[in-house]
């Protein structure tokens, strides 16, 4: 088995996207990084990824993104999936960080192309991946994510799937007809389209070809995201659906209301996975947030299991 034909083939289930906890100066805070990746290997979460928006890319230096890469693939050291990414880089420094985060022990590597200025337009998109996908041995994903312009066409998709190196994209663009359309216009390959939404997204994405899918609910119960996905693959879809029901849909409803990452930021907090200063630079305090969130938790999972 090749080296990606390894990764793709634990490509399956949740995919937990690592929130960042910083410390009360804005910095990386390592330590509880390193806590909180141990803790999902535990609870056998199959895919851990850093990833531009809930891993907080916007307040992160390439020096922190080199960090994070080593000190993650260090602490889950094959336990579980471990893919990096990239920032939002010119082709020589993304070429650079390939060859490192191979070295550093990742898995995989989710290349973060330009969504406004390259992504929709297919030419430079194709020109972007080409110039950086042989820098290094390391299975590749793409990302599906033009701000809402002009997606990545679906053929395109297909192309660089054939590639043996390029394994997966993560989408982020529409979670209905964009994402089944990539689903098929790469079933014949081996790449793994995984939906960058919710639950309910990938109740229907699973029965086409998606084998794995990112959820609010993973970062602090991941039990739960497990037990919905060992559901779809027995194929009892209506009991995954009451998971949907009574879980995802509540939580939902309060977390976007509140504002969704600080949520799951506070739900990782009160799962004693993160140390009480845990939030991004410039945060001017929770105005109540974590309080609503504790009520929320109990209302929507009952009492609050704490991490060790």
């Amino acid at each position: 088995m090749s080296r990606a034909e390894e990764a793709l083939s634990r490509l399956k289930g949740p995919v937990v996207p690592l929130n960042i906890c910083f410390t009360p100066a804005g910095t990386v805070n390592y330590p509880a990084m390193r806590k909180y990746a141990g803790w999902l290997c535990e609870q056998q979460t199959p895919v851990l990824l850093l990833t531009y928006g809930s891993s907080e890319y916007a307040w992160l230096t390439d020096d922190d993104i080199r960090r994070l890469t080593v000190e993650m693939a260090e602490e889950i050291d094959g336990k579980a999936l471990f893919i990096t990414s990239t920032g939002i880089w010119a082709p020589d420094v993304c070429r650079e960080f390939l060859v490192f985060a191979d070295q550093a022990g990742a898995d995989a590597v989710k290349v973060q192309v330009n969504p406004w200025m390259i992504q929709p337009y297919p030419k430079k998109f194709m020109g972007y991946m080409e110039s950086v996908s042989e820098a290094a041995s390391i299975p590749l994903l793409l990302w599906g994510n033009s701000g809402g312009i002009n997606p990545v066409p679906a053929e395109t998709i297909a192309e660089l799937a054939s590639r043996p190196n390029i394994i997966g994209m993560k989408n982020d663009e529409d979670q209905f007809y964009y994402y089944y359309d990539c689903i098929r216009a790469t079933i014949n390959e081996d790449f793994a389209v995984v939906s960058g939404g919710q639950m309910r997204n990938f109740a229907f994405g699973y029965q086409v070809g998606s084998p794995a899918y990112l959820c609010t609910i993973a970062p602090f119960r991941p039990d739960i995201a497990l037990q919905f996905y060992n559901l779809l693959t027995e194929h009892r879809y209506d009991d995954a659906w009451q998971i949907v029901f009574r879980y995802e849909d509540r939580w939902l409803k309060q977390a976007v209301s509140l504002n969704w990452l600080s949520c799951i930021k506070a739900a990782i907090y009160l799962h004693g996975l993160f140390p009480e200063n845990y939030e991004t630079p410039f945060h001017s305090g929770d105005d109540g947030l974590v309080e609503k969130v504790r009520q929320g938790l109990i209302e929507v999972f009952g009492e609050i299991k704490k991490g060790d």
